[in-house]
């Protein structure tokens, strides 16, 4: 089965050079980690090392590339996996306006280095990790900067001749939502719950008090706390900011790890057209955000209390409910939110006949 899957994988790149993993991987219908793991013996090797402790010897290598993505965009940082912080449920990696993660480990899984050759770049080698589903949680990759020797001296540690067989956990089912109907009965009692909210992850605890999802609550709550607005605003955000030069946060998640830039969009947008979709990308020096713009179906503007007043954020959904990307003016905590940014959202166009 890897033999054969390893050169249905060799095919498909041959014929499609900058298709990315995750795209190889969906038309080949099978999951990304059941790629790599046809590749161990060729141009992969399996790292016997559970995750929270490479993420610890990561501290030793220095610089590196952090990629974080889901179906719709890639987050790349450039930093350092230092100031770790695990409990039981989950961790992070607090450098803001560096390497900056949220993890959920227990929903990670198997790990890789794998090894690649790229036209400009030559060969590059990477270290992935994959989710119980068998899809990317998160991927690092050595550059110019990082220290080679520690990096090497890693891989040599946990690198496996062994290639156990995948144990892959069945995709979760869409959870049963509360009613719409049910929600905007009880609309008052949501509003009143959310006015009082003193800090801005209490909102998770208002979706699951009431099985809901993102978009149903902001559907029945007064519009000065949720009001949708025309799909082009991320582009129109993005280009405000980097004309002001305030700056901003960028969350991507993938349920497995969230991934956070914080600081000034250094130049433009830029629009990447493909034969089906077209694509944003942000182009720093230091953080690279690729999105892709025809996939947003729903942007809404949000706004939650906090001690310090009213946080705004910008957040980005698919067809499908995903969370594209959430969006935040920078502001450290015991300070009010910029100026700036409110200016900014408060200039998008807002959707029109927006239904309940």
């Amino acid at each position: 089965m890897e033999s054969s899957l390893y050169q249905q994988y060799l095919q498909a790149k041959q014929n499609n050079p900058h298709l990315l993993t995750r795209d190889i991987a969906n038309m080949l219908k099978v999951k990304e980690v059941e790629l790599t793991h046809s590749r161990v013996g060729y141009d992969a090797q399996r790292l016997q090392v559970d995750a929270l402790t490479l993420l610890t010897k990561l501290e030793t290598v220095g610089f590196v590339k952090s990629v974080t993505a889901n179906q719709y965009a890639i987050h790349q940082l450039i930093g350092r996996y230092q100031n770790q912080k695990f409990t039981a449920h989950g961790g992070l990696i607090l450098n803001p306006r560096e390497l900056d993660l949220r993890l959920f480990l227990a929903k990670w899984d198997s790990i890789f280095s794998v090894r690649e050759y790229d036209e400009t770049q030559g060969e590059q080698h990477s270290i992935h990790f994959y989710d119980l589903q068998g899809n990317a949680a998160h991927e690092v990759y050595p550059m110019n900067e990082t220290d080679q020797l520690n990096w090497q001296s890693l891989i040599k540690e946990y690198a496996s001749d062994d290639n156990p067989e995948l144990v892959l956990q069945p995709v979760l089912a869409p959870r049963e939502d509360t009613d719409n109907n049910l929600l905007i009965n009880n609309a008052a009692q949501i509003e009143d719950e959310w006015r009082k909210m003193t800090d801005i992850h209490q909102f998770f605890r208002l979706l699951e008090r009431y099985n809901a999802t993102r978009q149903q609550l902001f559907r029945v709550v007064a519009d000065d706390l949720a009001y949708q607005v025309n799909n082009s605003a991320l582009t129109q955000i993005l280009n405000a900011a980097h004309q002001n030069q305030n700056e901003v946060m960028i969350f991507v998640s993938n349920g497995a790890c969230v991934q956070i830039f914080t600081g000034l969009i250094e130049q433009s947008v830029l629009l990447q057209e493909t034969t089906k979709d077209n694509w944003i990308k942000v182009d720093n020096r230091r953080f690279t955000l690729q999105l892709n713009e025809s996939a947003i179906a729903e942007s809404w503007i949000t706004r939650k209390p906090t001690r310090d007043g009213f946080v705004t954020s910008l957040e980005l959904f698919s067809t499908e409910g995903i969370q594209i990307a959430q969006l935040f003016g920078q502001r450290t905590e015991g300070q009010p939110e910029q100026n700036q940014w409110r200016e900014q959202l408060a200039a998008l166009a807002v959707k029109k006949d927006v239904a309940v």
